[in-house]
């Protein structure tokens, strides 16, 4: 899978590695698992994407942003076990995680976003 914009650097390119530590790929590794995981019909067969994707985010977390990589992994396992009504915040913590690092890495992104939040008050 290429990225757009990969690792700090912001460098284009074609192929990513499982363990090139990027944000933006793990954002979007996230993002995926947690939409899944609030899709109506939630089945099995989402339940083992969503865990992939925690791990692959994990994966590109784990030098860089361990702490995050550890939310990742941490949730997958409890999804892979199937202990979801033990879940309580850890979906808002490990959001909250990679987007923080995303935008540590990506301050443009975040300036873009709050030129657009005062666009609109």
């Amino acid at each position: 899978m290429s990225c757009s914009c990969h690792g700090p650097a912001g460098i284009a390119v074609t192929t990513t590695s499982p363990y090139d530590q990027c944000t933006a790929c793990a954002k979007k590794h996230v993002v995926k698992a947690w939409n899944l995981f609030n899709e109506f019909t939630y089945t099995d067969d989402n339940r083992d994407v969503i865990s992939g994707n925690l791990r692959l985010a994990a994966d590109h977390l784990m030098y860089a942003h361990r702490e995050t990589a550890l939310l990742a992994r941490n949730l997958a396992v409890v999804i892979e076990e199937n202990r979801d009504g033990e879940l309580t915040d850890e979906w808002a913590e490990l959001l909250s995680a990679v987007r923080r690092d995303y935008r540590a890495e990506h301050p443009e992104c975040a300036a873009q976003g709050d030129t657009l939040k005062n666009k609109e008050t």
